[in-house]
């Protein structure tokens, strides 16, 4: 299996928290944390498809310099700033990625 680990995001404005992945530039929302990120997770799961099935996605994360995994997923740390809800996502890439 191949995966990347991406950064998500969640700062609440108003009555919605908003959700962003910081290395790809993906948005969401929800009523709740826990929504927004779940919401951020799939969108950028969508994305991720989207890419691929253009033939675009290999190129994009190696624009944006994310690193692709192989193997077992495993836990990472990541350093959080003093602000907002920080998370980190693992994500499995789409097949066709893995050829």
């Amino acid at each position: 299996m191949k995966y990347i680990i991406v950064t998500f995001e969640i700062d609440k404005e108003g009555d919605q928290y908003v959700s962003q992945c910081i290395e790809l530039g993906t948005f969401s929302c929800g009523d709740t944390e826990t929504e927004a990120l779940e919401n951020i997770t799939d969108a950028t799961g969508l994305y991720l498809n989207t890419l691929e099935d253009v033939g675009e996605c290999e190129r994009v994360l190696e624009e944006k310099g994310i690193q692709v995994h192989s193997g077992v997923a495993v836990s990472h740390r990541i350093q959080v700033p003093l602000h907002g809800n920080i998370h980190s996502g693992v994500l499995p890439l789409p097949v066709e990625v893995c050829a």
